[in-house]
């Protein structure tokens, strides 16, 4: 188990899918951006480790076949200037998924607009900060998204110049740094499109008993399955809850779970892989069925947690603690998901106690995996370095596996 005792996970070669064929390794965080509606809408790269030109090596940027790791169906947005377009540093990224945002043109290079025009040309999309444009009119027709740093603009004059990127130019508004809900809500009703910030993550002061209300019979299932209710009983709910029985059976046919066969009903589903896999995914519908009042976003953040802390726990630990530690990592987000403090939404449900030790007391077996996960979500260089030596794991080692724990999100649809 990884404790500050434990010796050091073994580095990965090219055989476990860290390197690309070049020998890069990974050096990029991913911060998730959300749309309007608050579900996953891409990640702004951050980098985390090596020099700055490394960030442009990623193996997670790579076409397919150059490297290993997943390919992320949704678009990551990566800082880039004309001077590392000019030195050939694109050749080989993802033009599909990968959005070049132009952090002004360079010390050599200026900004370049032949070059960026070139880069268009071979199918990236480009992103500029409103006030780089401001500078340089001439590019306004490339940008496909312009950028609001609301780190340091006004909230109003923020408002303002999504307003007026609606009316003339093409480009989708992009507000980073958003931190609260007001600022959310006034950014989307002036028209921006796409928010990276954390804000829909802060656990509620004070329940809502309307979301708590919308799980009740998915609650009520979690319960039969946890202690392995017969499985009459379990049938007899679904059978008064259509729509429940209904997302199961889609959810547990999802391409990701690969059962390799349709699965017709839950008793089929019971045979084909056991009552105690069936938690899991039935844990995972939870996240996947967020209210109106959560953001379907932090459900994709809980199963991705989940997912990263069942990959670390492989490592060393059994297959049965490995999926303990995926359910702590996903009920860790209950009281987000259920809009309800921590500890009145985890007496909802039995835990293992070393479930609940991680989550509630942050001690056990799982508390490390939890802690290495939640730095892995902040893409905070100083934070992952620290945990990173604190468990002995290496930090490329940590940003592949978010990476494969996000395009496995993807795959659920979650």
């Amino acid at each position: 188990m990884l404790n500050t005792q434990s010796p050091s996970l073994p580095v990965p070669g090219d055989e476990t899918g860290v390197l690309a064929q070049d020998g890069a390794r990974p050096s990029l965080g991913r911060r998730v951006i959300v749309d309007a509606h608050r579900r996953l809408g891409g990640y702004q790269a951050v980098p985390l480790r090596g020099r700055p030109s490394e960030r442009l090596m990623d193996p997670s940027l790579r076409e397919p076949h150059d490297g290993s790791l997943p390919a992320l169906k949704s678009p990551t947005f990566l800082a880039c200037s004309c001077d590392d377009i000019a030195a050939g540093a694109l050749d080989g990224l993802d033009t599909e998924h990968v959005v070049l945002q132009i952090a002004g043109g360079g010390a050599q290079r200026g900004l370049d607009t032949d070059l960026l025009q070139a880069a268009r040309a071979r199918g990236f999309k480009l992103a500029f900060d409103v006030r780089l444009l401001k500078e340089y009119e001439a590019s306004v027709p490339l940008a496909s998204y312009v950028i609001l740093e609301m780190g340091v603009l006004p909230l109003d004059l923020a408002s303002m110049m999504a307003r007026a990127i609606q009316k003339t130019t093409q480009a989708i508004p992009l507000a980073v740094h958003v931190r609260t809900p007001v600022q959310f809500k006034q950014l989307a009703a002036a028209g921006v499109r796409l928010f990276e910030g954390r804000w829909y993550l802060q656990p509620p002061t004070v329940a809502d008993r309307s979301v708590q209300l919308s799980y009740a019979s998915l609650i009520k299932l979690l319960n039969l399955v946890a202690r392995e209710a017969e499985i009459f009983e379990i049938e007899a709910l679904l059978k008064h809850e259509p729509t429940l029985a209904y997302k199961l059976m889609s959810h547990l046919n999802t391409a990701g779970i690969g059962f390799g066969h349709k699965i017709e009903s839950f008793r089929h589903a019971v045979m084909a892989v056991g009552m105690k896999p069936l938690l899991r995914w039935s844990a995972l519908l939870l996240a996947g069925s967020a209210p109106g009042s959560v953001a379907p976003a932090a459900g994709t953040t809980a199963v991705v947690r989940g997912r990263l802390m069942e990959l670390l726990a492989l490592q060393e630990m059994s297959p049965g603690d490995a999926d303990q530690a995926f359910m702590a990592g996903l009920f860790s987000m209950l009281d987000v998901l259920m809009s309800t403090p921590l500890r009145e939404a985890l007496a909802l449900m039995p835990l293992p106690d070393a479930v609940r030790e991680a989550i509630v007391q942050g001690s056990g077996p799982f508390a490390g995996l939890l802690e290495l996960a939640k730095a892995c979500e902040s893409a905070d260089a100083g934070l992952l370095e620290i945990v990173s030596q604190r468990y002995r794991v290496p930090v490329d080692r940590l940003l592949a596996m978010h990476v494969e724990a996000l395009g496995w999100a993807e795959q659920l649809g979650v």
